[in-house]
């Protein structure tokens, strides 16, 4: 006669001791930490970048409508402030585009920029500046105005 023997298994629980689970947690802190401030640099470099373009097609944007409608078309900070955002209104005072704020960037530039049926603009003497104090010079952006009208995007300061 066969004897049926059984065998008992031993079986282990599954899982993350509380030990494994702090080193994990620990380890993830330091990266945070490492990491956050550089991402937070780079947010904030991405603003001035689209800053930069927003203000050049703004002035592009202005430029085509005084061309199109034979009109003079200003370009005129919120509240006296670039940094608030901006408006491109038409001679009647219709508004055409809004541009709101940007958050931790500074942007400095003319009183406001009219341009007229022809598509040249009142003045080309001050550049459009966008800056922070959280990033350093080299990712600043410039925008100057040609005398044709055409804005000129650039890196750095002005």
């Amino acid at each position: 006669m066969a004897h049926r023997v059984n065998h008992l298994r031993v079986v282990r629980a599954r899982g993350f001791t509380i030990v494994e689970a702090m080193v994990v947690v620990a380890v993830l802190a330091i990266l945070l930490g490492v990491g956050a401030p550089s991402m937070t640099r780079m947010g904030v470099n991405q603003r001035l970048k689209a800053a930069g373009h927003d203000i050049a097609s703004s002035m592009s944007a202005a430029r085509s409508e005084a061309l199109t409608r034979n009109v003079d078309v200003t370009v005129a900070p919120i509240g006296g402030s670039w940094t608030n955002g901006w408006t491109i209104t038409e001679a009647g005072g219709t508004v055409i585009r809004r541009q709101d704020a940007y958050t931790r960037i500074t942007l400095t530039g003319p009183a406001n920029v009219v341009f007229n049926g022809d598509g040249r603009p009142n003045s080309t003497a001050t550049p459009f500046a966008a800056t922070s104090a959280e990033t350093d010079i080299n990712t600043y952006r410039c925008v100057r105005l040609r005398p044709t009208g055409r804005p000129v995007l650039s890196a750095g300061s002005c």
